[in-house]
């Protein structure tokens, strides 16, 4: 493999801090897997030609994708394809794993499967500190009745970013699925 190949962008966009984490522990653990993997915020990602393989993280409010993962993967729809892709989505909606929150969660993910299909995908609870929102987050938070707490869970995370680097490692990409 050559350098370019071990490269794994782990990009993300957040509103208050919870996706940061999760795609910094993927970082981690993508790196003691033997690649050089790095978490970017989404929207200060202006190239992919680096890197070999792409994460795409995004938070999820009042059932939305992060405006700016949307963009990321439309910019870079044609790059995301050519080169193992995984996506996350962070969503209070995980915080109890049956299949109905599973069903939700994995519905987000549809806009990005919509510029290209994920090889894999991570759907993961997040954490809501309301001092970490605007008024008009919280009041949604508060209407919804969201409990504030952190709710992701780690070895989730770190089982799924694991999973990847077989994935990553493989040479697979969107068009060869």
């Amino acid at each position: 493999m050559t350098d370019t190949s071990r490269k794994v962008l782990v990009a993300y966009a957040t509103w208050a801090g919870s996706t940061a984490g999760i795609a910094e522990r993927i970082a981690g653990v993508l790196n003691r897997s033997g690649f050089a993997a790095e978490a970017v915020r989404a929207k200060e990602v202006r190239d992919l030609s680096p890197y070999g393989a792409v994460v795409l993280g995004t938070a999820v409010h009042a059932g939305k994708l992060h405006p700016d993962a949307l963009k990321f993967a439309r910019r870079n729809a044609a790059d995301l394809g050519s080169k193992p892709f995984a996506a996350f989505i962070v969503c209070l909606a995980m915080k109890g794993s049956d299949e109905k929150a599973r069903a939700t969660a994995g519905a987000y993910l549809g806009p990005v499967r919509q510029q290209v299909k994920p090889l894999s995908e991570g759907l993961f609870a997040g954490a809501y500190d309301p001092q970490k929102l605007d008024f008009v987050s919280r009041q949604i938070m508060k209407m919804i009745k969201a409990p504030p707490g952190d709710f992701r869970k780690w070895d989730e995370v770190e089982a799924w970013a694991a999973s990847l680097a077989p994935l990553f490692g493989a040479g697979q990409t969107a068009s060869s699925r």
